[in-house]
């Protein structure tokens, strides 16, 4: 009787492990998007990230009228400086600019600045156009504070000084000069060659990205992703970058998709994960067209076709994005799986694209 029992106990005990067993199988976490490295994306093509036209160019603004309000005898000069500037007669320009700047006009000597550096009526004169842009800046102008603070960023006309290119930034970014406010944002993330100050950067990114900044907003999120010079919050991370993604970013879209489909910060949503990851990948987002191949592949989010995933990893690669996992997954595939992948890839046009957009998952 009692081996009998205990053979009851012991049958009783697998078929425990077994149910445990079986739940746990059940209850697996779903799949996940593997993410993107998290880190600040310094703008294309300055290495240290400060925004510019090229390495000896100094930014491109466009010189504005006045809202002039009352017409004192300097404001006339003014307004005729700026028509004589608009019908090329750039040397009475300058001259009374000139005149007007003695009279305390910071737009008068942001226009002279203009005309030196273009060689309006003169010759090209980078050394006198900064002059020009010191004193509008030094008068708060924030045009002249920015194109100054960004020639002494780069050493253009002078030489390169970060720690004073910061101080014309900031007189720009307090009066919300965007690019500005981003490039200030650069160098206090240490992105310049300084020591970081993420509680600094942190502050103007977020300016920028309030402001409307679509990569400021992608910085922003990678800051509240990371806890960088602000409290962790994946919440205000997945708002941001959905906000830059909505603003036509591919590398927003594709990582708002993986925060979806992985619901770090917002409910899991595969829906909207699909619908950016497709966006992305139809703009040529290498990593947006390999997440999109995984979940085709295993059918996630989307109908399985393993066509589809090939044809997708097969321009991800065009742009030299690698996936192990998929390349070691499409080595068990039938030939023909690959062939036809290949021949999608290959005939791959913005048409294609658009028709691929409006496939149904």
């Amino acid at each position: 009787m009692a081996n009998f029992m205990r053979k009851i106990f012991i049958s009783s005990l697998s078929l425990l492990y077994l149910l445990i067993a079986t739940t746990a199988h059940a209850a697996e976490k779903p799949v996940t998007l593997p993410e993107i490295d998290q880190k600040l994306s310094v703008q294309a093509p300055n290495p240290e990230g400060i925004v510019k036209q090229s390495a000896d160019q100094l930014p491109d603004a466009q010189p504005t009228k006045p809202a002039i309000i009352k017409t004192t005898t300097t404001q006339k000069n003014l307004i005729t400086a700026h028509n004589a500037f608009d019908k090329g007669l750039y040397k009475t320009a300058a001259k009374l600019a000139k005149r007007e700047f003695k009279a305390g006009s910071a737009d008068a000597a942001f226009l002279l600045g203009e005309i030196y550096r273009k060689g309006f009526g003169t010759q090209v004169d980078i050394k006198q156009a900064l002059s020009w842009y010191r004193k509008a800046a030094n008068m708060d102008h924030s045009e002249a504070a920015f194109t100054f603070g960004y020639a002494l960023s780069q050493g253009i006309g002078l030489d390169k000084n970060i720690s004073e290119a910061k101080l014309y930034f900031q007189k720009a970014a307090k009066a919300d000069h965007l690019i500005a406010q981003y490039n200030l944002a650069i160098i206090y993330a240490g992105l310049a060659g300084q020591a970081a100050d993420y509680t600094k950067a942190f502050k103007w990114f977020k300016r920028a990205a309030d402001n409307g900044h679509h990569q400021s907003q992608v910085d922003v999120s990678t800051l509240y992703s990371l806890g960088k010079g602000i409290k962790q919050n994946h919440t205000m991370a997945a708002r941001y970058m959905q906000q830059a993604a909505q603003n036509g970013r591919s590398d927003a879209m594709v990582r708002y998709a993986i925060m979806a489909f992985n619901g770090k910060g917002i409910d899991r949503d595969l829906d909207q994960a699909v619908f950016w990851l497709k966006k992305a990948a139809n703009l040529g987002q290498a990593v947006a067209q390999t997440r999109l191949s995984r979940l085709y592949y295993k059918g996630v989010g989307v109908r399985k076709d393993a066509s589809i995933a090939v044809m997708l990893y097969r321009l991800a690669l065009k742009s030299g994005a690698e996936d192990s996992w998929l390349e070691q997954e499409f080595n068990k595939l039938p030939k023909e799986f690959l062939e036809k992948g290949q021949k999608m890839a290959n005939i791959w046009t913005k048409a294609t694209a658009q028709q691929f957009l409006s496939l149904k998952n």
